[in-house]
């Protein structure tokens, strides 16, 4: 593996940023504008790709009513809270096949 440095540099208004190398995109399959997430790893932070899928769900209109005042409720979005019941759902199904 590779270890290089890159430069973290500073918007005038305070935002942080970095720019990979045009030939490590390329190996990674990522472009410009691509949504990357962080995650903490062992000191140090994991990047990855936000890879989205689309997902048609059907509520009827008390059913939309009760999650969207739900997601209200605790001050996230509906989409946040349909992504944290499908991670959910997800996870219990990943932990079932594994045992």
């Amino acid at each position: 593996m590779n270890v290089g440095k890159i430069p973290v540099k500073e918007t005038p208004d305070g935002e942080l940023f970095f720019e990979l190398p045009d030939d490590l995109l390329d190996r990674l399959g990522w472009e410009e504008g691509d949504e990357l997430k962080f995650v903490d790893k062992d000191g140090g932070f994991l990047i990855k790709k936000v890879k989205y899928e689309s997902v048609e769900l059907e509520f009827d209109d008390d059913e939309l009513l009760k999650y969207m005042l739900y997601a209200h409720e605790n001050n996230i979005t509906f989409n946040e809270f349909v992504e944290q019941a499908l991670r959910n759902v997800l996870n219990e199904n990943d932990t079932n096949t594994e045992e």
